[in-house]
């Protein structure tokens, strides 16, 4: 059966890089979504104990790298030698964590960067400065948007600058998710996708905010996706959807 026509094509943002096609949060994976000229990518990051931006996604170090313990409690130094593509495939054992500033480097403008400030559980004191700070180097704010489920710290930097884009992060429907949006200074919502529903997205819609929603992976979520008319599909294959996209046009 032929797929109906598209009335709105979303963007597609492969989600911590695109973990079908390379280990997540890898300069690897970010690499080849440069590659595939998708519209944007997924990271997520912590603060380590020297103080830089590390991309990860988890606070611990045990699932996605050979290392142990807090990325909190690491200094660079320790976790820049880490192994952070075996636990993927062998083929990526040279792989290790980047830094959120060798990613602005590899993209330089080319896409936009969707920046998640992972602040829950752990909370670092002061993530919101030291990223507006490495983002006053990066000269292209418009390919930038800000997420987190800490929608204090989403609070914190909307009073500090204007200049970025923020997006709320949740699992659940918002009441009032207009008012709400405003009172953090967000402009997008990045919902779970079990919440996105027609109400829900005519609701941000009509208060002009961007829905981007994840994680989706399957063409039966990508059809319904589009049905709904999101702005963006956060997705672990951005291959997949891709030729979806194409295949439904």
């Amino acid at each position: 059966m032929a797929v109906n026509k598209l009335a709105q094509t979303p963007l597609i943002v492969a989600h911590r890089g695109g973990k079908r096609w390379g280990p997540e949060n890898s300069m690897a994976a970010f690499k080849k979504s440069l590659a595939a000229k998708v519209d944007g990518i997924e990271l997520d990051i912590h603060v380590c104990k020297s103080g830089e931006l590390v991309v990860i996604h988890d606070d611990t170090l045990e699932r996605t790298t050979n290392g142990t313990g807090l990325v909190g409690d690491a200094d660079w130094k320790t976790l820049s030698k880490l192994d952070a593509g075996t636990w993927y495939k062998p083929e990526f054992k040279d792989e290790r964590l980047p830094l959120l500033e060798d990613v602005f480097d590899l993209v330089k403008g080319k896409l936009t960067i969707n920046v998640e400030i992972k602040n829950c559980p752990s909370n670092y004191a002061d993530i919101d400065t030291k990223l507006l700070a490495l983002l006053e180097k990066y000269p292209y704010p418009d390919k930038i948007i800000i997420s987190s489920f800490d929608h204090i710290i989403l609070k914190k930097i909307h009073d500090q600058t204007t200049k970025y884009k923020l997006a709320l992060l949740g699992d659940s429907a918002f009441y009032d998710l207009p008012a709400y949006a405003k009172t953090v200074g967000a402009t997008a919502w990045n919902p779970d996708f079990d919440c996105v529903r027609p109400d829900t997205v005519k609701a941000a819609h009509d208060a002009g905010l961007q829905v981007n929603t994840w994680t989706v992976n399957s063409k039966e979520g990508w059809k319904k996706a589009c049905a709904l008319g999101v702005d963006a599909i956060i997705t672990d294959d951005p291959e997949g959807l891709r030729d979806y996209l194409r295949e439904a046009k």
